[in-house]
């Protein structure tokens, strides 16, 4: 024969049974409600040290990489002022060669072409001094030892380690305007005076002109080639850090979001165990009440 369960009115075995899984199904139920008013299936150490400790670090790298693409973004504009700059240096340097080059023909109105010659020059320096963004200009040589952005952060904290780097050279920085000290661009504004004018005389002479315009053009496009390259070089960081930031975001939402079916779910089966174990809990806490029956109560 099995055990004889005795009836007491000092221990209601039953109730505290019922009571303890009535306790259990409301921390669960709890926890759920938790998770789905916070969309956090850890919200902190306490839960799952290793994964929030996991999931933290990649949501701080991300707020980093956030800010490296803004950065990218500001260099883009720099660079893309200065590559757009320098596109147009190169436009009037073409309209002066032609001029120039027509300067000995006999139908050429000298002075007329001195005074064109200079506005196309004041154009140049102006182009110069206007190719500034947030206060960089890389065409009028304030940049002379170049320019470093940072490219991405370092992820993975250890001592000593750097982060990565995209430079702009101090050869793709000097100055093309008319106080430019390069050879280049010195003899190139030389030229350009009433006086360097007069000086083409001959074929030789004019030879030698387009000669100088032509080092300086080199030049300007030898720089424009540079930022043009490092811009493109920056564009594509900043796809990849924006990317990189996007696929931590998801991977650390994945470790620690709630989720949001699954808790629905569990919700509804909870409530419904709740309502059962108070039903479960008022039958037993009816139980010794039974006894006064026994003694005519």
């Amino acid at each position: 024969m099995g055990a004889i369960t005795m009836t007491s009115i000092l221990t209601n075995t039953g109730a505290m049974i019922a009571l303890q899984s009535l306790q259990a199904t409301d921390n669960n139920l709890s926890n759920v409600q938790n998770q789905i008013s916070t969309g956090l299936a850890i919200q902190g150490p306490s839960q799952n040290a290793a994964v929030w400790t996991v999931a933290t670090t990649m949501q701080a790298n991300v707020a980093s990489l956030n800010q490296v693409s803004s950065d990218l973004g500001n260099a883009d504009s720099i660079l893309g002022t200065a590559v757009s700059g320098a596109t147009q240096i190169t436009s009037l340097v073409s309209q002066i060669r032609a001029q120039v080059a027509s300067y000995t023909d006999t139908a050429t109105n000298q002075t007329a072409t001195q005074a064109s010659v200079a506005q196309l020059v004041n154009q140049i320096q102006a182009t110069v001094s206007s190719s500034s963004f947030n206060g960089v200009d890389l065409l009028d040589g304030t940049q002379s030892n170049g320019l470093t952005f940072m490219a991405a952060t370092n992820n993975s904290y250890a001592g000593g380690a750097t982060s990565p780097t995209i430079t702009v050279a101090n050869t793709a920085t000097a100055n093309l305007g008319t106080t430019g000290t390069a050879a280049a661009v010195s003899a190139f504004f030389t030229l350009l005076t009433s006086s360097g004018l007069g000086a083409i005389t001959s074929q030789t002479a004019l030879d030698g002109a387009l000669s100088t315009i032509d080092s300086y053009m080199s030049t300007v496009q030898t720089q424009a080639s540079s930022l043009g390259s490092t811009q493109s070089n920056v564009s594509s960081q900043q796809i990849f850090v924006q990317n990189l930031a996007s696929t931590f975001t998801t991977g650390a939402g994945n470790m620690v979001d709630a989720n949001m079916e699954a808790e629905s779910a569990q919700l509804t089966a909870l409530q419904t165990q709740q309502q059962l174990g108070a039903q479960a809990l008022s039958i037993a806490n009816q139980a010794p009440q039974m006894i006064l029956k026994l003694f005519g109560g």
